[in-house]
């Protein structure tokens, strides 16, 4: 199912098809999604980013719905629902940009989207995102759509040699 999210931005699922187009995304961001993302490290040719998308689309999480982030037409990033707990009336949700669209709000706008959809469609109540401790951008999301910090976990993941806590950020639709 595509979500139209404003008339410039588009949420389209993710296919094996697009491995080519989303491996160059991540070559041209490499450097800054190797920062945040664990399984940066593990994309290192067109067979390994066949893999990460089968992971997220065939998924075995209840609710699990990975999307391609369209801008202005161009493939600009990733968006998960990567997991939806019904019975909890909860979800929780993952993301990247490419660093050209970063700051003009289109994360931003896609969670917003994404909160609604959930909302409306599957009576979800509350939202979870899970964030590394340098991430200050996805943070910073997390904060404008009404995410608080409700917990951490201490030294959860070590990148480039600095160890990362990991901050969970909840938000009540």
């Amino acid at each position: 199912m595509q979500i139209s999210v404003t008339e410039n931005i588009l949420l389209q699922p993710l296919a094996i098809a697009d491995a080519q187009e989303i491996h160059l995304l991540i070559e041209q961001n490499r450097c800054l999604l190797a920062k945040y993302l664990y399984w940066v490290e593990s994309i290192k040719d067109l067979t390994c980013t066949r893999e990460y998308l089968y992971q997220r689309i065939y998924s075995k999480n209840t609710g699990a719905a990975w999307y391609k982030i369209i801008v202005e037409e161009k493939v600009s990033g990733i968006f998960g629902i990567k997991a939806v707990n019904p019975r909890e009336r909860c979800a929780e949700i993952g993301y990247w940009l490419s660093t050209h669209c970063q700051g003009r709000g289109v994360m931003t706008k896609v969670v917003e989207k994404i909160c609604a959809h959930l909302k409306k469609s599957q009576g979800i109540q509350q939202l979870s995102i899970q964030c590394l401790s340098e991430n200050k951008a996805s943070i910073a999301i997390a904060k404008r759509v009404g995410g608080v910090h409700t917990d951490t976990v201490a030294n959860y993941y070590t990148i480039d040699g600095k160890v990362q806590d990991l901050k969970l950020y909840t938000v009540a639709l």
